[in-house]
């Protein structure tokens, strides 16, 4: 038996945790030799319950291992464990790192590029998925692979803008990687993988769910990330979880302003107060980790040559100077008439140049 074998066979008996195997790899140099133990040495492991040891001894079989290697196979299921190569170098060194991981699609993204996770709130707003959406495609476009958890709202928004870009998207999932949830999200998964992303768990396939799993599941999001995005969040959403796991791993947290009267954007802008990294675009982000990147420029739109009238370029000029704006703020700059103005930024969204926020807001897609 080699040793992410063992780490299956020890992962799939009943009763045996994460912190188990840690101890039990504690108790013994090679975690390999342990199904080759006696009964009695098995007995003498210290700092494990009877039961676990009990457990251990009834499924030491190697038969027991080929059912397991072979119910993976059935669905298609890969697993690595965390003395591979290949398995992710920014998950190896966090507390209670996953001895095993189960996925589908290219482990290899976890230890490519840049990756940024993207989380927030199940409940978003218009605010909240434009800003994911705009984002993760910029971030994408430059090659940055974006994490989250596949859950609907903003997770299911960020998964979505990275896809078709130059960058890929990883979902890391709180339930077994063959029993997507939630269900409405199958689809979105296999988006991922045709667009040669990643699942990741650390649950065996047909593992029971419990709630717990899903905090659990972002110390993966955030341990594998190079930093951490909350795009929206209200003062107890469970984006936060990852927020901590985050600060706790030493990464970058950052954090997209709401509206202060906005029940959404309470866990925002508690963040940032607390000292997230406040962005209103992705250089915030890029200049953070100095990142000068040739792609960045070649992607920026050059608004002159899009072929757009005079008019056209004065409004995109005013949203560059001045960030976001109401259509009246952008009447009151450009001295256009309303009528007009509501014509070219109809134009503008279309063409992908504009993105329409709340009641008739608009900032640039760059």
């Amino acid at each position: 038996m080699n040793k992410r074998d063992a780490y299956l066979w020890l992962n799939s008996i009943e009763g045996i945790t994460n912190k188990n195997i840690q101890i039990i790899k504690e108790n013994i140099n090679n975690i390999e030799a342990l199904i080759h133990l006696s009964d009695k040495e098995i007995y003498d492991l210290k700092n494990i319950n009877l039961k676990i040891k009990q457990n251990i001894v009834k499924y030491k079989s190697l038969t027991f291992l080929d059912e397991i290697k072979n119910n993976l196979k059935k669905e298609n299921v890969e697993y690595i464990c965390i003395e591979e190569k290949g398995y992710p170098e920014n998950l190896k060194y966090i507390h209670n790192a996953p001895s095993i991981l189960f996925y589908k699609g290219d482990i290899s993204l976890v230890n490519k590029n840049f990756n940024l996770a993207m989380v927030g709130s199940r409940k978003a707003t218009t605010y909240g998925i434009n800003c994911a959406k705009s984002i993760g495609k910029s971030l994408s476009n430059l090659g940055i692979n974006i994490i989250s958890g596949l859950a609907i709202g903003i997770d299911s928004y960020a998964h979505m803008s990275c896809i078709g870009g130059n960058g890929k998207t990883i979902a890391v999932l709180g339930s077994p990687v063959n029993n997507i949830l939630p269900k409405k999200n199958i689809y979105l998964a296999n988006k991922i993988l045709e667009d040669g992303g990643l699942i990741l768990s650390d649950y065996n396939i047909n593992s029971k769910i419990f709630p717990s799993n899903y905090a659990n599941r972002n110390r993966i999001i955030s341990g594998i990330s190079d930093g951490v995005i909350v795009v929206e969040a209200a003062k107890k959403s469970g984006a936060l979880i990852t927020v901590d796991f985050a600060l706790e791993q030493g990464k970058n947290v950052f954090a997209i302003p709401g509206n202060i009267n906005s029940f959404m954007s309470e866990g925002c802008n508690k963040i940032i107060k607390e000292g997230a990294i406040l962005i209103n675009n992705i250089e915030d982000i890029l200049n953070e980790y100095e990142i000068l990147n040739i792609k960045q420029e070649e992607n920026l739109k050059n608004y002159e040559n899009t072929g757009l009238n005079k008019e056209s370029i004065q409004i995109i000029d005013t949203i560059k100077k001045q960030g976001v704006l109401h259509i009246d703020e952008i009447c009151d700059n450009t001295r256009m008439e309303i009528k007009s103005v509501n014509a070219i930024l109809s134009e503008l969204v279309l063409k992908d140049v504009l993105i329409e926020m709340n009641n008739k807001t608009y900032s640039l897609n760059v």
